[in-house]
């Protein structure tokens, strides 16, 4: 049986799938160093095998949408399968075959999968089945004829309407918007919320985070208006610890070699300063005898530069020395970009300068009173003071707070380290964006899709029934597929069914007992039916009747014959 997510295999004799695993394939890229490579490594790999977030860009599927589209990488599934169930050593021994296809499959696609199985696999027979009236067949009730099934896929959503036993073909309707366009939603969300972390946003995490973590409000913005809550944010925020690895704790015997070893250093480069400072004075006074410089007391000076006052604390003095040294940064920038803004020809500033200048012209050029007065002084100093420069006295404080802070670097940056290298600082906060990607199914424009959501299809197709058939039909809606365990989608429904549908009448909403295997469960109830036989299309019936026959059942696809016109044109 084949899903457009999983694929999963067993016999009709088996009580659950021997095996599953995600429809994907993949072939590693050649070692063009080596010159003749082995078979394994120019082998395709299936489904687990496949490390999906390190081969990305390599990954193929045989689907387009839900519909098989390239026969060449279904046969390499194939393969896959056939070798597994068949013991080692022994040949395939050819079963009939079921195998789910999705609502309105192509003729072209069923056509190449019937010559697939019946040319290249020699299979006796096959039946074709819909994975949702499976999933239903097997959940419903003896005497439940009537449903409308709800089917939410990995690529679309289906309506499907069913009256006394009999799938209604011409009211199906279907909505392109399944569980992979919710995970990308969510992808894209989390990578714009986290740009640092890019790598580690893989697409396998987004899909872990979207089924362990992603629900559906029953009223979206009234959810959303309880996220601007400080106190609400804090106790429902999902935090997704990403990979990280803690920095080895530092070795204090190693950091006192450094501090003995700088030490040294700086009490050659301070001896041989000395010794140069002693031979040049001797030059100068013209005699060998050298001018005694206290090699001690200079060091003492140089390094009572770099100590704190008496009684005050380390802490508390780098502080004021890292704020005294921002302040005059801040000062810095403040006045590079006001000297930036006079350049500009329509910046407030610059225009300002400009009234001020044109007042001073305004005068009768002959005259040469400005200056006299003192208000002339007061716009001059103005106008100095928007090209105000930086001080050599603030440039020589500046360096000064810097050395001091090198010089303590160490020190500094215990708690800048502390607080960069913590596992906190390598974690997702999921918050709103849990409700986000669900709400896709109900309003598919928050991603640009022209399509209606779930709710408005509903409608749309009760309303193509007559209103006893709609009442039929309401009473026993079923959901099933993989996004339809998504927490809260139930209850979603019957809020959205409670108003759509008429005043005080009935309706009930019933979910798939295992929505993920139920439509396996309901291929194996069929093939261990009476009506089984009936079902299959034989390899006689392929060669007699054509390569795109098929025999339909109640809750099939329907068989309709290609018209003449449409064969003689192609």
């Amino acid at each position: 049986m084949v899903g457009s997510y999983k694929c999963r295999v067993g016999f009709s004799d088996s009580t659950a799938p021997l095996f599953e695993f995600r429809n994907l394939i993949a072939k590693p890229r050649k070692d063009k160093k080596k010159d003749a490579p082995s078979a394994s490594e120019n082998a395709f790999q299936i489904g687990d095998e496949i490390d999906v977030d390190a081969m990305r860009l390599l990954l193929k599927t045989q689907f387009e949408r839900n519909v098989v589209t390239h026969p060449v990488y279904q046969e390499h599934i194939f393969d896959y399968i056939l070798g597994r169930i068949t013991p080692e050593g022994r040949d395939w021994t050819p079963q009939p075959i079921l195998i789910t296809e999705p609502l309105a499959n192509p003729t072209y696609c069923r056509q190449t999968m019937n010559e697939l199985f019946f040319e290249c696999y020699d299979i006796p027979s096959i039946c074709y089945g819909i994975d949702s009236a499976l999933a239903w067949q097997h959940n419903r009730l003896s005497t439940e004829e009537n449903s409308l099934i709800v089917n939410f896929g990995y690529h679309t959503t289906h309506v499907v309407p069913i009256l006394n036993g009999q799938l209604q073909h011409d009211k199906i309707r279907r909505l392109n918007l399944g569980g992979y366009q919710m995970i990308s939603y969510l992808y894209r969300l989390l990578q714009m919320k986290y740009p640092a972390h890019l790598n580690a946003i893989s697409w396998t995490r987004m899909e872990d985070i979207f089924h362990n973590h992603s629900s559906v409000a029953v009223d979206y913005l009234a959810e959303l208006r309880k996220w601007d809550n400080m106190d609400y944010y804090n106790a429902n925020v999902k935090k997704i610890q990403l990979p990280y690895t803690a920095p080895a704790a530092p070795n204090p015997l190693a950091a006192e070699e450094k501090l003995r070893r700088r030490k040294e250093m700086a009490k050659r480069l301070i001896e041989a300063n000395q010794k140069r400072l002693r031979e040049k004075k001797g030059e100068e006074l013209g005699s060998d005898a050298a001018v005694p410089v206290s090699t001690s007391s200079s060091t003492s000076s140089r390094n009572s530069k770099y100590q704190p006052p008496p009684n005050v604390p380390l802490e508390v003095w780098l502080e004021e020395i890292k704020k005294k040294h921002n302040d005059i940064v801040e000062k810095k920038s403040t006045r590079l970009k006001r000297r930036q803004e006079m350049v500009k020809r329509h910046t407030v500033a610059s225009q300002e300068r400009m009234r001020i200048i044109s007042l001073l012209a305004s005068h009768d050029k002959g005259s040469d009173e400005f200056g006299k007065d003192d208000k002339d002084w007061d716009v001059y100093k103005k106008i100095s003071h928007e090209n105000e420069s930086d001080s050599d006295a603030e440039n020589e404080k500046l360096m000064e707070y810097e050395g001091i802070m090198k010089y303590h670097q160490a020190s500094m940056a215990k708690d800048t380290e502390s607080i960069e290298n913590t596992a906190e600082m390598y974690q997702l906060h999921v918050g709103v964006e849990s409700l986000r990607a669900p709400e896709l199914l109900f309003q598919p424009s928050m991603v640009g899709m022209y399509e209606t959501g779930v709710a408005e299809l509903l409608k749309f197709v009760f309303d193509n029934f007559a209103p006893e058939d709609q009442q039929k039909l309401a009473d026993n809606v079923f959901i099933t597929g993989g996004c339809s365990k998504l927490p809260g989608l139930k209850n979603r429904l019957v809020k959205e069914l409670q108003e759509m549908r008429p005043f005080q009448s009935t309706f009930s909403v019933k979910e798939s007992k295992n929505a993920s295997l139920d439509a396996w469960l309901g291929g194996k109830d069929l093939a261990n039916s009476a009506i089984w036989t009936s079902c299959l299309t034989t390899k006689a019936d392929y060669t007699e009747k054509g390569t795109e026959y098929f025999k339909d059942y109640p809750t099939s696809n329907k068989y309709l014959v290609t018209p003449r016109n449409v064969i003689n044109n192609t």
